[in-house]
């Protein structure tokens, strides 16, 4: 990706959530997210694999980062990849030291000795997967995220969150819009914008079904957009970055991207599983 574009998406991610403020008088109660929302990303979805189609579809071995095996391939000038002290220096995701020592530690028969099955299925890792996703207003403010690869569910909440909140695969998401055009006057734009979310109060889990980890204090941050083709197909884009300093040098920024379906046809719940 463009060092300007993964730029720009940082600084937009880190932005602090906006106040839903928009179309309310002073004094006013806030109108509900489902009627102030600009854009509309409920319906069925199927995700797009373009990139890293081995650590997607299959479960990578232990030690791929998304180069390969350590050893398997040579770069010059670094020699064979993932051999270094630090294995996942040449890797997909910037982890530090203590980062990829967790990653070399995976084991997969321990998961599923321990009823583990869906640690590759939490909020940082279900959009990697080749899922479908449901979206759904569960409530006037609050959006239901089904994904039918390993039967997960996400809620993004536009309100903050409860008092006391209970860590989960899924975490905790707090969404409000980014909302854009629809000003009226003579520069008047079509009104449109985005989807913002920020996930706390995970579990440890994995970005990839190999063990590839994040901790209990990772934050998500995510925008979702809309593309419209000339064709008459809808994209959505969900563009992530996690921070998470006790394993990444810096924060980890990956997009992923889903097709409109016409209807439910294709949705198909399957179990979640350790490889």
């Amino acid at each position: 990706m463009n060092s300007r574009i993964v730029i720009a998406l940082v600084l937009w991610l880190s932005a602090p959530l906006p106040m839903q403020a928009q179309g309310r008088g002073q004094g006013g109660p806030p109108p509900a997210a489902k009627a102030s929302s600009p854009i509309d990303i409920t319906g069925y979805w199927t995700a797009v694999l373009t990139e890293d189609w081995h650590v997607r579809m299959f479960t990578a071995p232990k030690g791929d980062f998304g180069t390969g095996a350590p050893g398997a391939i040579a770069q010059v000038g670094s020699g064979r990849l993932g051999l270094g002290a630090n294995p996942a220096q040449d890797g997909n995701i910037p982890y530090n030291l203590k980062g990829a020592q967790a990653a070399m530690g995976w084991d997969a028969a321990k998961d599923d000795a321990d009823g583990n099955p869906c640690k590759a299925y939490g909020a940082p890792g279900i959009m990697r997967q080749p899922t479908h996703l449901r979206i759904a207003w569960q409530d006037d403010n609050t959006l239901k995220v089904e994904a039918d690869f390993g039967t997960q569910t996400r809620l993004l909440h536009f309100a903050p969150p409860p008092p006391k909140v209970e860590a989960t695969l899924q975490g905790y998401s707090i969404a409000s819009w980014m909302i854009m055009g629809g000003g009226g006057g003579q520069a008047n734009f079509e009104r449109g914008g985005a989807l913002k979310a920020v996930t706390t109060h995970l579990k440890p889990g994995y970005y990839w079904k190999n063990g590839i980890p994040y901790t209990s204090n990772a934050v998500l941050k995510e925008n979702f957009f809309l593309l419209n083709l000339p064709d008459g197909n809808t994209w959505m884009t969900v563009t992530q970055m996690v921070e998470d300093p006790e394993y990444l040098t810096e924060p980890y920024v990956v997009n992923y991207h889903f097709k409109k379906l016409p209807d439910g046809s294709k949705w198909n719940p399957t179990p979640c599983l350790v490889r």
